[in-house]
């Protein structure tokens, strides 16, 4: 494993980008940034180096908002097969799960990603204290799934934190989950 240092401007040397990837192994290449320049420098660097002899994969273990940056080509990241985890699974463009149907109906548009959390966790909430009758006894259901969050709680000094996250992954222009 090698470490890189992005520049003052915030990119990665190109020539030195290309002496570490090798033909031989499948490169495997971590990047933990939240900042848009060289997220975007990195990963348009990273999609150049693939070829049929060269094979390059990008994770990530915080997908930030920068990558919601329309700039961010879906396609480079798509080509690196770009890996990370993430607590909600993103709906395909244009298609509605119930919740958002019914939310559209209500309220003349699809809710916002506050409003659909906000859903997820009432209705996990919900579940949990029906199954034990409180909250006492919240981590004992295990893991559960709603319109777009996953819980898993784990107990956490005097409260609980949610370990529940999805391991997705681009495809092309498409984003997958990898294991349910």
């Amino acid at each position: 494993a090698t470490i890189l240092r992005p520049e003052k401007s915030n990119y990665l040397l190109p020539d030195l980008v290309d002496s570490l990837l090798v033909d031989s192994l499948p490169n495997k290449v971590i990047l933990e940034s939240q900042d848009f320049s060289l997220i975007s420098s990195a990963s348009s660097q990273m999609s150049a180096q693939l070829s049929e002899f060269r094979e390059v994969q990008l994770f990530t273990t915080y997908r930030s908002n920068a990558y919601e940056n329309p700039n961010l080509s879906l396609k480079q990241l798509g080509d690196l097969k770009f890996t990370y985890t993430s607590d909600r699974l993103p709906l395909k463009f244009g298609e509605y799960n119930h919740f958002q149907k019914q939310y559209i109906s209500t309220f003349g548009k699809p809710p916002n990603r506050t409003a659909i959390r906000a859903y997820d966790l009432t209705m996990d909430l919900i579940l949990r204290n029906a199954y034990s009758g409180n909250l006492k006894s919240i981590y004992k259901i295990g893991e559960t799934d709603y319109e777009e969050h996953r819980f898993f709680y784990k107990k956490q000094n005097k409260g609980f934190e949610n370990k529940g996250y999805f391991l997705l992954q681009h495809n092309d222009i498409e984003i997958i989950e990898l294991k349910k």
